[in-house]
């Protein structure tokens, strides 16, 4: 999005004036079934709304940005525990991390949080 308010941004500048007007909620209507299209909530629209598919962005491509030094993250000791057993050498510590990591558990790599109905995923 922010590529887009970037894009907009500059064809502004453009113009000598610009004016912004709230449309009332009546008068808006087509505009909110395509937005409610686009968010996926409103599948019958999808018969009523005619889609064009762009052959290419209307953005130029993203920019390459530098690498991002990892560092220690809160997941780290419970993965490292429940993969290898890995603990802590203060026992205080250790004893805390043996009781946090009893409410995770790890499949294919995805550490997931354990609660009664649903999994909640927290990525390794």
């Amino acid at each position: 999005m922010a590529s887009y308010l970037e894009k907009v941004r500059k064809v502004l500048n453009k113009f000598d004036t610009v004016s912004v007007i709230q449309v009332p909620r009546a008068e808006n209507a087509n505009d909110d079934t395509l937005a409610h299209l686009a968010t996926g909530l409103e599948e019958h629209l999808l018969k009523i709304v005619s889609i064009e598919v762009l052959e290419s962005p209307s953005i130029d491509k993203p920019k390459q940005v530098g690498s991002i030094v990892a560092r220690p993250y809160w997941m780290d000791p419970i993965i490292s525990f429940l993969r290898n057993g890995t603990l802590p050498e203060n026992k205080f510590e250790a004893r805390c991390l043996r009781y946090k990591s009893a409410r995770y558990f790890l499949d294919k790599g995805k550490l997931y949080k354990k609660k009664a109905f649903q999994h909640q995923v927290f990525y390794a």
